[in-house]
């Protein structure tokens, strides 16, 4: 008996399932592009907007072929107006590294009320190969 080996066959991680569905290659270039766009949005939350970068819901539930990443950027209307010249061209600069990456991406804005009745902007970017 103390020869057998034990396999844990249900337990990996996400990052394991995520190299086995989508390849080990390509996860570690997607992850690559997200630490490097949270890094050009990092002066954008030194100003205090919330920035959330990383794979999208469908690529997490492996419901796609190839991985999706989403960058998000949300603020109070009033502070994102004050600084819409940086924020568009934070993301000019995600749009140019990505294509140069060889990603396509998409980008939309629209403002929503949080919960106190404030107007939230907020900003999100779909990048996929």
């Amino acid at each position: 008996m103390r020869y057998l080996k034990t396999y844990k066959i249900f337990e990996t991680s996400n990052d394991e399932a995520m190299s086995l569905h989508y390849g080990h290659d390509v996860i570690k270039e997607c992850d690559e592009v997200i630490a490097d766009i949270k890094d050009m949005l990092l002066e954008l939350q030194d100003i205090g907007l919330f920035i959330t970068v990383g794979y999208t819901p469908i690529t997490l539930s492996y419901r796609e072929k190839n991985p999706k990443i989403m960058a998000n950027l949300q603020g109070d209307s009033l502070l994102c107006s004050y600084n819409e010249d940086d924020i568009d061209s934070a993301f000019e600069r995600i749009k140019e590294y990505s294509s140069s990456k060889g990603y396509a991406t998409g980008f939309g804005n629209w403002e929503r009320e949080s919960g106190n009745g404030k107007k939230i902007s907020v900003y999100q970017m779909l990048i996929q190969k």
